[in-house]
């Protein structure tokens, strides 16, 4: 298999939760380390990306801080395709602990020569669950330089495969799997989901 880094943008403020969503604890474990655990098997390396590196050090994982700050996710992920050992990466965010790894793996399957590979429900993208090749690293450099930050604006500059929900329901109910525990209501939320997924 190509080699492939496993990516966790742990960027945001988490001003909704008042606390870094990423240590929100859901069965018993912060949401990060659920997602590192699932991540370990399936890649060479795993990178943390977040401008609050001192948060992150007790995981024994590099951590790299954006090059262009607090320009949100488009920042962070152009910070990944630069500092990423592999060109082909699976990024995602910090407060999805319900990720299917088997999609996960799918969508590595499908990248080929595409930028990226990015899931879509009820029409909206998902580019915080994604794969990328460095190829798009052009494009998300000429964005940030030109504040053009609307991160799925940037898709219809990149050459992307879109999986559609038909085919994302496979791997299971797609609201569960793209949860994201980003409140104090989604994460009371996450506990009942964790008892079917974790």
């Amino acid at each position: 298999m190509v080699q492939t880094s496993g990516v966790i943008m742990a960027g945001g403020r988490s001003s909704r939760m008042k606390f870094n969503k990423a240590f929100a604890e859901v069965a018993g474990k912060p949401v990060i380390q659920i997602i590192i655990e699932k991540l370990q098997p399936l890649f060479q390396e795993i990178i943390i990306i977040s401008n609050e590196p001192e948060f992150f050090t007790s995981f024994g994982l590099p951590v790299y801080r954006d090059i262009y700050p607090y320009l949100g996710p488009v920042g962070g992920i152009h910070s990944a395709l630069v500092n990423a050992s592999h060109d082909r990466m699976f990024i995602l965010g910090c407060d999805m602990p319900f990720m299917n790894i088997q999609l996960v793996q799918y969508m590595l399957g499908k990248i080929s020569t595409y930028d990226s590979v990015v899931p879509e429900i009820a029409s909206y993208l998902q580019p915080l669950a994604a794969v990328y090749n460095r190829t798009c690293l052009p494009v998300f450099t000429e964005c940030l330089e030109h504040d053009k930050l609307k991160l799925t604006r940037i898709f219809s500059e990149l050459n992307a495969l879109v999986l559609k929900e038909d085919e994302l329901q496979k791997f299971g109910n797609v609201k569960e799997v793209f949860f994201n525990v980003n409140d104090p209501k989604a994460l009371a939320e996450a506990q009942k989901i964790a008892g079917r997924l974790l």
